[in-house]
């Protein structure tokens, strides 16, 4: 009888382990944009402001997302630089640029990570998730 007990207990053990891993990498590993922006260089594709187009505006910067956490926008002979940060577990993704440009200062802003793919991300504006969305595409 006890041996019994023993081996169920033994087994409901194992399989909640197993089961709390897996819940864990779920949340952890599949929401990350972080391999695919630290990939390369992106270009704006789409900025919606407060429900009004401003991807004009950011259509000539070039962004590159460093691993180390810094970003640096491009245009021209013009480089500015930043810090970005993704909270994978929230899909979060922090911006902070240093820029008196107006346009490119809009992007420093948190923003949640709403779709990924190889070649595009999308966020939506965390303040004005109805109103404000970006979505940049690797070049």
């Amino acid at each position: 009888m006890k041996k019994t007990t023993l081996l169920v207990a033994v087994k409901c053990s194992v399989i909640l382990y197993f089961a709390a891993c897996t819940g864990i990498n779920k949340y952890t590993t599949a929401v990350s944009a972080t391999p695919h922006l630290t990939n390369g260089s992106w270009k704006v594709n789409l900025f919606i402001e407060s429900q009004s187009d401003k991807t004009t505006a950011l259509k000539d910067y070039t962004l590159v997302f460093e691993p180390g956490g810094k970003v640096i926008a491009t245009k021209g002979n013009e480089k500015i630089t930043g810090n970005w940060a993704e909270d994978d577990i929230s899909k979060k993704l922090s911006i902070s640029l240093k820029t008196n440009d107006a346009a490119l200062a809009r992007l420093s802003d948190n923003w949640t990570v709403s779709n990924i793919s190889k070649n595009d991300l999308s966020f939506q504006n965390a303040k004005d998730p109805t109103g404000g969305w970006l979505q940049i595409t690797s070049l």
